[in-house]
């Protein structure tokens, strides 16, 4: 069995991220030998080591885990810790286009712990006000970017977000939690989300999940305006340009993360 270089990490914590930092910096996956070369871990350790990754979502193996790269979990990790500044900086040309095509209000909103706010927001010049500001909480029973987000969430954080108190801001939200896990189903099932008077009275808005590769839907781009504004526009319209904004913003964020793709063989 090869002896470890004298300069290999000590501790095991620094081993993991010795191995994490490693398979980063490759774009297209290391073998495990290429790994153990690379660090100078033993072939034991690099075994152990790797297999520990792969069993929490960390690392990801490919062709049949002859190759490793970094994992969807580990991905979901970085895209969460991404500042609401740096996503603003990211989106706001996606985000003025929307407001030029519809001039109304466009943004974007993320999951944060254990709720949703909104992140990124643009609006028409000369517009004296704004249904969306950064940072506001959309709840889940009452707001097409936060039905948008957890639609495509697993059950227990979709279950955590209804064991909380559910506010009813207007006539039309929605308290019941059985009615709305359904209203989630149909969010899923057509591939948008979308709320009227449910939040703020007399506002309509419409939210599109965006997709990242390896990490699921941590956000949802969207567009509220008062009802009567945005009904001029036909359904069809908003979805499309709000399906080929979050595309377009979900390339962004990925870009980010140059190993973003790693969660998808082939990537």
């Amino acid at each position: 069995m090869p002896q470890e270089r004298p300069s290999t990490p000590r501790g095991v914590v620094a081993r993991y991220a010795l191995i994490l930092e490693t398979v980063a910096a490759s774009s297209l996956g290391l073998s495990l030998s290429e790994i153990m070369h690379a660090t100078g871990l033993s072939s034991g350790t690099t075994h152990r080591l790797v297999n520990a990754l792969l069993d929490v979502g960390y690392l990801t193996g490919q062709g049949g885990r002859k190759t490793y790269r970094i994992g969807p979990r580990l991905i979901r990790l970085f895209h969460l810790a991404q500042s609401p500044t740096t996503v603003s900086l990211l989106v706001e040309p996606i985000l003025r286009g929307l407001v030029a095509r519809f001039s109304e209000t466009a943004f974007v909103a993320k999951l944060s712990g254990d709720h949703v706010e909104s992140v990124a927001s643009a609006v028409p010049e000369n517009y004296s006000q704004s249904h969306v500001q950064p940072g506001r909480v959309m709840p889940i029973n009452a707001a097409a970017s936060a039905k948008a987000i957890y639609a495509f969430q697993p059950e227990p954080v979709i279950a955590k977000a209804l064991a909380a108190p559910l506010k009813k801001y207007t006539e039309r939200t929605v308290v019941d939690r059985t009615k709305l896990r359904h209203n989630l189903e149909e969010v899923r099932r057509q591939g948008f989300a979308v709320c009227a008077d449910e939040l703020d009275p007399g506002v309509l808005s419409y939210a599109y999940p965006i997709h990242l590769a390896g990490a699921g839907v941590l956000y949802s781009i969207g567009i509220v305006a008062l009802s009567r504004r945005l009904m001029a526009f036909t359904e069809a319209d908003v979805i499309s340009a709000l399906g080929n904004a979050a595309r377009q913003t979900s390339n962004r964020l990925r870009a980010e993360l140059k190993f973003a793709d790693a969660g998808e063989p082939g990537g």
